[in-house]
């Protein structure tokens, strides 16, 4: 009897945590509902996915309580065809934007939502030794996935070391085999343990000569979603949408054409060969390589006023360290889509430089303001304003 104690004792803990407020209930369903989405559309090849959603059917049971929520399996794939806010447990939920999510389309696929904004509410949820055919970004949270990418960065790396390799890989997320061999070889960066690997069979097209290709993101410059006819980066603020177009040769490249009216304008990416590509994963594109081409992107913009800026200084204990005339600026670019889960992971850490939203997210702004009034926060619009003026009085 003792031990069956431990036993149940045991699987408590891994349900509620060590503490159980309605925000962290709230945060473990997304969680869950998250591993249930991507289980349940590799159910035919995965022998473990129906198993990881009567997992997550427990969890979820367990956040509500008795009577309330879904009860079986079968249940909460349903409400994952629905929004999640329709969950008892979500419907008073401060995010707004998580409560209108819907994991799963007409079609038992993933939605672009489940891609893009759950995978910040991603956790450990169960037992490790049962999730490790989960992709990374379904089970892990952003800050470990970070963590573990740039620690392999890191080891026996210096400064200029450290800097160069991660600037690589946020640079070259995708690529031909031979291509980023030798890039590697040529720079003498390092890799993160997993390095590259196979490109999504949903970000390639296959060809009605059965060739397959790929398009490279404008902005991050990994392989775009192909769903359909219609290609774009699983990252909604990389807004290009494009359309296919069959290759009017046999044996040529596909084309595509650019159907939405966002800006900025910018080329149109060529189809790249899918045999011998590869790519990094999708937790360190989403979590390395996204927030990584805004933090370039923004270097590139200061220079260009005059100013000097330094990469991720002591080896990432912020991301830019600025210099302006006689004035000197620390700043971490903060690029989450959800503002509740930025608020909820700047209040549990110590930081030690000014949080900047890039262009995309400046509208997240007046929220952290409001949420977090004691916390230094600007924008790139309007940093890139302060660093002009202190230009300008140099």
């Amino acid at each position: 009897m003792p031990r069956r104690g431990r036993e149940e004792g045991h699987v408590t803990h891994w349900l509620t945590g060590p503490w159980d407020a309605p925000a962290e209930r709230a945060h473990r369903v997304v969680a869950a509902a998250l591993r249930a989405a991507y289980a349940w559309t590799v159910r035919h090849r995965q022998n473990d996915a129906m198993r990881e959603v009567a997992r997550m059917t427990g969890v979820v049971m367990e956040a509500h309580g008795p009577g309330l929520g879904p009860t079986t399996p079968l249940d909460l794939i349903a409400s994952l065809r629905q929004r999640l806010g329709l969950m008892p447990v979500l419907d008073a939920n401060a995010d707004e934007a998580i409560a209108r999510t819907v994991l799963l389309d007409v079609e038992d696929r993933l939605t672009a939502e489940a891609y893009d904004l759950a995978c910040e509410y991603a956790l450990p949820v169960g037992e490790p030794s049962s999730s490790a055919w989960l992709p990374t970004w379904t089970r892990m949270r952003s800050d470990r996935i970070r963590d573990e990418t740039f620690k392999t960065l890191i080891e026996g790396n210096g400064q200029e070391g450290y800097t160069a390799s991660r600037r690589f890989l946020i640079e070259h997320p995708a690529g031909s085999t031979a291509e980023l061999r030798e890039l590697v070889s040529e720079t003498g960066v390092k890799l993160p343990r997993r390095g590259y690997t196979d490109i999504p069979a949903d970000h390639l097209h296959r060809s009605a000569d059965g060739e397959t290709w790929w398009w490279p993101c404008p902005v991050c410059h990994w392989p775009m979603a192909v769903t359909g006819t219609t290609v774009r980066c699983r990252y909604v603020p990389h807004a290009n949408v494009y359309q296919l177009a069959e290759a009017r040769r046999p044996r040529s490249r596909p084309a595509l054409r650019r159907v939405d009216e966002g800006r900025p304008r910018s080329a149109t990416p060529a189809a790249r060969p899918g045999a011998g590509s590869r790519c990094v994963e999708y937790g360190v594109w989403r979590f390395v390589v996204v927030p990584g081409a805004s933090e370039l992107r923004i270097k590139q913009r200061l220079e260009k006023l005059g100013a000097t800026v330094e990469l991720w200084p002591k080896r990432d204990r912020y991301d830019l360290h600025v210099r302006a005339g006689g004035k000197e600026f620390k700043i971490d670019v903060k690029e989450y889509r959800s503002p509740h889960r930025l608020i909820a992971d700047l209040r549990a850490k110590a930081l030690s430089a000014r949080v900047l939203l890039p262009q995309t997210h400046e509208h997240q702004w007046e929220t952290l303001r409001v949420s977090l009034p004691s916390l230094q926060i600007t924008t790139e619009t309007k940093f890139h304003a302060e660093v002009r003026r202190a230009l300008r009085a140099s």
